[in-house]
């Protein structure tokens, strides 16, 4: 943009999740937002007859989506095996710059990283704000912290962890602390831990917690007192409470969780982000000759999760859209507005309140930009989409391409 005004018309849902300004008007101005209200109250100021005119009826104007959980190095990956050993880190670095434009073209303008393999999701990052490449504006996890317990370590023991893994294996406090002060080191925005097990590498009943309340205490101070963020892969009933006593800025997942749990998210002003996109796909996917068992699992995951983390919204907990795309089951560019339908679907939450999970409650997420995006607010950046159809009325138009 030029300095020149532009009048983007429609119907305005600001990513508050007020009720919608039925013939609203988002006035931009070079790369900000100058004004927003109704058309019929347009001050004289930007009635410019050169203005250029965006939208109109039947259009929605909406800030950009935040998909709260994608994994841009991972390439979309068919298993642990090849996310893993398979693929060099050379090509897995061109393949995300590759993915990350494909992400921005399903409308999602943010993107928080929940876990990288090597570093490649800062470089990406870093590329993509120079202005290199097209892509979302990102903050980035580097690899999760896990123990024997948590997720990444599922291969033999006799053989060395892999360094193309999206995590790394501490057996101490001095090599958490030293994990964290490297991540710090090379750029991280936020240090993300391996709280607990998961079904997709354990063919049992999600339970505990992979490191000791004391453990997670150390890591959510240590990030703080880094002045980085901290967040958590929490299944377990277990692993929520440690991570939300420990102070931990949001939690993944959070499928188990209790009412102690919840009282402590509430306690500490912890979101979740409970990414069910996966969960959901997997179900939808499942084949008789995957075995009934770890199928019920993954279906009794998935509908408990909808039942707590409803009781948790309800509470007061703030719930934030992530699609974990970066897996097979998940592809970029097609998956990220799938969370508001099953927000809306199976947790109850209404079309507008799933919009909110996605734009304004999820710009947290992005510590750096959070006060600049997420909203149709006087002053903040112009990031907007301009939709056909009304997605307060069907929250899948966002899930149509064009």
């Amino acid at each position: 943009m030029t300095g020149k005004i532009q009048l983007i018309k429609g119907r305005v849902v600001d990513g508050t999740g007020q009720e919608p300004i039925e013939r609203g008007v988002v006035v931009v101005e070079n790369d900000k937002i100058a004004w927003v209200g109704p058309e019929a109250r347009l001050p004289e100021a930007f009635k410019d007859p050169d203005a250029r005119i965006i939208g109109g009826g039947g259009h929605t104007v909406m800030p950009g989506l935040i998909d709260g959980h994608i994994h841009v190095s991972f390439g979309e990956a068919r298993s642990e095996e090849e996310l893993a050993l398979y693929t060099p880190v050379e090509y897995r670095s061109i393949k995300a710059v590759w993915n990350a434009r494909k992400v921005l073209r399903a409308g999602v303008t943010s993107a928080f990283d929940a876990a990288t393999t090597y570093n490649i999701a800062a470089s990406v990052r870093d590329a993509i704000e120079s202005g290199m490449f097209e892509g979302p504006r990102l903050a980035v996890c580097g690899r999760q912290i896990t123990s024997h317990q948590g997720l990444e370590d599922s291969f033999p023991s006799s053989m060395q962890f892999p360094p193309g893994q999206a995590g790394v294996l501490v057996k101490s406090r001095d090599e958490i602390v030293e994990q964290i002060r490297l991540q710090v080191k090379e750029g991280v925005d936020c240090i993300k831990v391996s709280g607990s097990s998961d079904l997709a590498i354990a063919n049992a009943p999600v339970s505990g917690a992979a490191f000791a309340a004391e453990e997670f205490n150390l890591m959510a101070a240590e990030a703080h007192r880094l002045e980085r963020k901290c967040t958590v892969h929490a299944r377990s009933g277990e692993a929520t409470r440690l991570a939300a006593a420990a102070g931990f800025d949001w939690i993944m997942h959070a499928s188990f969780i209790d009412d102690a749990g919840i009282d402590l998210c509430l306690k500490n002003g912890i979101a979740i982000v409970p990414t069910l996109t996966l969960l959901a796909n997997i179900l939808a996917s499942a084949q008789k000759e995957a075995g009934a068992s770890i199928v019920d699992e993954f279906r009794h995951e998935y509908e408990s999760a909808c039942v707590n983390l409803r009781r948790a919204y309800d509470a007061g907990v703030p719930l934030i859209c992530g699609s974990e795309s970066g897996w097979s089951l998940v592809p970029y560019g097609d998956w990220h507005a799938r969370e508001l339908e099953i927000f809306v679907n199976d947790i109850g939450l209404t079309p507008l309140q799933a919009i909110h999970a996605s734009t304004g409650a999820a710009a947290r997420l992005l510590p750096q930009w959070a006060d600049r995006i997420g909203t149709l607010t006087e002053g903040k950046l112009a990031d907007i989409l301009v939709i056909e159809g009304d997605p307060t009325a069907d929250v899948t138009v966002l899930q149509q391409p064009k």
